[in-house]
């Protein structure tokens, strides 16, 4: 589920703290840009593993998900309902109009120091597709909530792929690897066989050989 499973050891130190300070981030790739929240008040600058250093935006109290999220041996994708309300009216718009149904989402912790400082650069906890966003609006409030799967969902997703020589010389041209895969599907192969003893010459003075079939 999750792509970092690790933990810095300033991280873990915060978590047995006598107070704990957990800070909530939330990257969201939506087809006109990528959208950052987290669960404090105003900007925030968290490096992300691949992305670097990015800014964050504060919702504070009405940020957080609504469902635990969950680790499996399954191949089924775990659902994770993330809510936020208390937003602008352009987030609205981008959860109404934009391109979200399987874009990147990750949710990263971190810990905050007495000064309101990140202990260490925050882990990211789990890592998926945006499904579907509801969304309640009402007087002087707005709710979205977002339901999202982990990546486990590419397993139930079917391939375009032939895994044919075509298929490969796309990918890679002039590798030969696959020039006679289509021969494979109804391929015959003898493995083995009987031993069959033939005889030669006549009387006494014949022999014997073996031919192996």
């Amino acid at each position: 589920m999750t792509s970092k499973r690790d933990i810095t050891a300033d991280n873990q130190t915060a978590t047995l703290s006598r107070v704990v300070r957990p800070i909530l981030f939330c990257r969201m790739a939506f087809s006109s840009g990528v959208q950052r929240l987290h669960t404090e008040i105003g900007p925030r600058t968290a490096v992300h593993p691949i992305f670097g250093s990015e800014s964050y935006i504060g919702i504070g109290d009405f940020g957080g998900m609504t469902s635990d999220i969950k680790e499996s041996i399954s191949v089924a994708p775990e659902q994770l309902s993330i809510a936020i309300t208390g937003v602008d009216s352009t987030f609205i718009d981008i959860a109404l109009d934009d391109d979200y149904y399987r874009r990147d989402i990750e949710l990263m912790f971190g810990f905050d120091d007495p000064d309101g400082v990140l202990e260490d650069d925050p882990v990211i906890v789990y890592s998926g597709f945006m499904d579907k966003a509801g969304i309640s609006l009402g007087q002087g409030k707005a709710e979205i909530t977002l339901t999202c799967e982990t990546r486990a969902t590419n397993l139930q997703s079917a391939s375009d792929q032939r895994f044919s020589d075509e298929d490969l010389q796309a990918a890679v041209s002039g590798d030969l690897a696959g020039e006679y895969i289509f021969r494979m599907a109804d391929l015959v192969l003898n493995w083995g066989g009987d031993t069959i003893q033939q005889s030669s010459g006549s009387g006494g003075g014949g022999g014997t050989r073996g031919a192996f079939y």
